[in-house]
């Protein structure tokens, strides 16, 4: 009887350019190691769509495998086996996971290809021994400058940028590095960051924006604050940095998002679960105007209508997608979220994943993000996740 596994590598690659739903793709790739070779993203012809419409992460039901949920379908799309995963802490961004464990080490985990880059451990940050930091909350944010390859990661040249430690502050790692390299600044504990344009924008929570070009040869100078959102339009709420399209000209938005927990009740004594929840989100726009002197000044005025484009923020990548990119079951104009609120669901015991949905930007009202029951996790609530193999 013929061995499938023993297949030529050109025909696998035939049959597998002929699948174009995910989760046979999926099942394709975890066959057998060879056929995991042949599952790449050139065969893969329905690749291009999945690669723009984030799936949900969900939460573990067991310590093995992990369940893909696709909004367009509406329903579980993939079961991936990833035991590597089991008590990990887990970001996104492009398709990669960042994953924490708790002795403080990290790697990019691609969960479609299986490939795997250790990082430095977190233990190479000085305050981490120093103020005992807890591994379930030291980094709060992540993102990649491009995709790792698959063949040799380890010879790219892409970049992983972290908002890390007790002071909020960024970090970044390059292949090769021994470890990780701060970025100083004096601008208070960051809020969120992306990677556009060339360039990581970051802002922090007091509203200002900075650019960093860490492709510089003194990288640890060049953050710079481009923009100030005044602290009056966002309230100590969570902010988020988001890029409104993909072209250069279009603007930057911020997101604030109301969920501060509540630690105590309303006669003032400590809670044993702190409370939290989204109640609204605001959206700003970075809009620019020249002066008479022909000076361009800048200031951020608030939209309520998101219009063709759909935003989804929680533990990954902040993205915005335009309606030409968007698919059946995207709703535009709403912003899909999962419940990143780490300060809170780290203190309950069952942990979080409660705080996500889809918001009307327009009517202010939330709903459900899926039709099924909430998976609560401590160190891995779900998150969003952009395949790619």
């Amino acid at each position: 009887m013929a061995n499938w596994s023993d297949l030529q590598h050109d025909m696998l690659g035939l049959i597998a350019q002929h699948l174009d739903k995910i989760e046979d793709y999926v099942a394709f790739g975890a066959v057998c190691k060879s056929w995991r070779a042949a599952a790449t993203e050139k065969n893969f012809k329905g690749l291009r769509l999945w690669q723009q419409i984030p799936c949900l992460m969900l939460s573990a039901k067991d310590d093995f495998n992990r369940e893909f949920y696709s909004l367009m379908k509406n329903q579980v799309v993939a079961k991936v086996s990833l035991p590597q995963l089991k008590g990990k802490k887990c970001y996104e961004s492009q398709g990669w996971l960042l994953t924490i464990g708790q002795q403080g080490e990290m790697s990019l985990l691609n969960p479609f290809s299986g490939v795997e880059i250790e990082l430095p451990n977190q233990n190479t940050f000085p305050e981490y021994d120093l103020y005992e930091m807890d591994p379930d909350i030291f980094v709060r944010r992540m993102v990649l400058s491009s995709r790792p390859s698959r063949e040799s990661p380890e010879d790219d040249d892409f970049v992983v940028m972290i908002i890390c430690g007790g002071v909020g502050s960024l970090a970044f790692w390059r292949p090769k590095d021994l470890r990780w390299n701060r970025i100083e600044t004096r601008n208070s504990p960051y809020a969120d960051v992306i990677y556009t344009n060339g360039q990581f924008y970051a802002i922090d929570h007091m509203g200002n924006v900075v650019v960093c070009d860490v492709f510089e040869a003194n990288p640890n100078d060049q953050a710079r604050i481009i923009a100030r959102f005044s602290p009056e339009l966002w309230d100590k709420k969570e902010l988020y940095l988001v890029k409104s399209s993909s072209t250069d000209d279009e603007p930057f938005l911020v997101v604030t998002r109301d969920n501060i927990p509540n630690y105590e009740d309303e006669q003032g004594f400590e809670l044993d679960k702190p409370i939290y929840g989204t109640t609204e989100f605001q959206v700003f726009e970075l809009v620019s105007t020249a002066g008479r002197e022909k000076e361009i000044t800048s200031r951020w005025e608030e939209i309520k209508n998101l219009g063709s484009r759909s935003i989804f923020l929680g533990h990954s990548s902040s993205m915005c997608l335009q309606n030409n990119k968007l698919a059946p079951g995207i709703k535009p104009g709403h912003i899909y979220f999962t419940d990143d609120a780490w300060a809170a669901y780290v203190a309950i015991p069952e942990g979080g994943g409660k705080d996500m949905g889809v918001y009307n930007l327009e009517k202010g009202v939330t709903a459900p993000l899926y039709d099924a029951p909430l998976r609560l996790s401590r160190t891995c609530p779900s998150l969003w996740i952009t395949p790619n193999f």
